[in-house]
């Protein structure tokens, strides 16, 4: 943490050259885990979707 007699652009550098970026692995990796959940949540909520609309129908006759 930044000292009281620091300004606050130098408490900002000091922070920022603490900053550890990730690599274009890990970027890579990360989009891909995020795309694959997303895809697979999406194919849970239509199955779901498909279950209780079938559901609703067949309550509804």
């Amino acid at each position: 943490m930044a000292k009281k007699k620091d300004g606050y652009v130098t408490s900002v550098k000091k922070e920022y050259k603490k900053i550890t970026w990730p690599t274009k692995k890990e970027t890579l990796e990360g989009t891909s885990l995020v795309l694959i959940i997303s895809a697979i949540v999406g194919l849970v909520i239509k199955g779901l979707d498909i279950v209780f609309s079938g559901l609703l129908g067949f309550l509804l006759k």
